[in-house]
């Protein structure tokens, strides 16, 4: 083969490969999000492989820097997250349609209980019901859990109270309620992330992520970072607290 015709083939390799890699370049990709309500805040919109983000505009419009593969997280309190990976599809169109739905929490079910005067007994034999279904109005107020309506109904009179610090019922009611929330605290700090970055980018088994995340829940800035509801934020905390921590069990 004469080398003009081993010139022309590299140039031609370097050609496919130039354009390749321009075919893959970052572009700015623009959006719309629909609602069956109103936006009363703007959407979080995150790249999570490029650990960027941004804000959709309250008409639901946005626009994000993409490349083919990246993922995308839509988090807000009012709807539920969504994860949208970059397809060459949608890199291609340059624009996309995302459709959130309304986070419905469910509230706790409430209990009611006649005292027989064994408090002991009373505690452990509260019985439950539903109260749409005797048509009392729903407070705003959070409504409390099984642990915290046991300690307030212990401590609702002197003889209760004198009972929960005899028995120690105060102290274990005490230590369930704290457990119970940061178990909550936990959980909302896991669905502001999806599991990709969990494993792909902290590289963290599956069965570690909720390990990792009580480790960070000793952080003294841990539950303001998360009731911030930002998770661009809790990234960043995320990525620098996985040193630490594989520091901590590498020792």
């Amino acid at each position: 083969m004469s080398l003009s015709k081993v010139k022309i083939i590299l140039l031609f390799a370097v050609f496919l490969i130039t354009g390749s890699i321009f075919s893959q370049e970052k572009k700015i990709l623009t959006g719309q999000i629909t609602t069956e309500e109103s936006l009363i805040s703007p959407i979080h919109i995150i790249n999570i492989t490029r650990e960027k983000g941004t804000l959709s505009e309250l008409s639901g419009y946005f626009s994000v820097e993409v490349q083919p593969g990246d993922l995308l997280l839509f988090s807000s309190i009012q709807f539920e997250k969504k994860e949208i990976q970059i397809s060459n599809n949608i890199y291609e169109e340059g624009i996309v349609e995302v459709i959130l739905l309304p986070d419905i929490n469910e509230l706790e079910e409430v209990r009611l209980h006649n005292l027989s005067g064994n408090l002991s007994k009373d505690i452990n034999e509260i019985k439950t019901y539903d109260p749409s279904a005797l048509g009392y109005t729903f407070s705003d107020r959070k409504p409390l859990s099984i642990e915290e309506r046991k300690f307030s109904a212990l401590n609702s009179n002197p003889v209760g109270m004198i009972y929960g610090a005899i028995s120690g019922e105060n102290k274990l009611l005490k230590k369930a309620i704290e457990n119970n929330k940061l178990k909550k605290l936990v959980n909302k700090a896991k669905d502001q992330i999806p599991v990709e970055f969990f494993t792909e980018t902290l590289f963290l088994k599956e069965n570690k992520i909720f390990d990792f995340l009580y480790y960070c829940s000793l952080k003294s800035n841990f539950e303001e970072l998360v009731n911030q509801n930002d998770p661009l934020i809790l990234l960043n905390f995320l990525k620098k607290t996985i040193v630490e921590y594989n520091e901590f069990f590498k020792n």
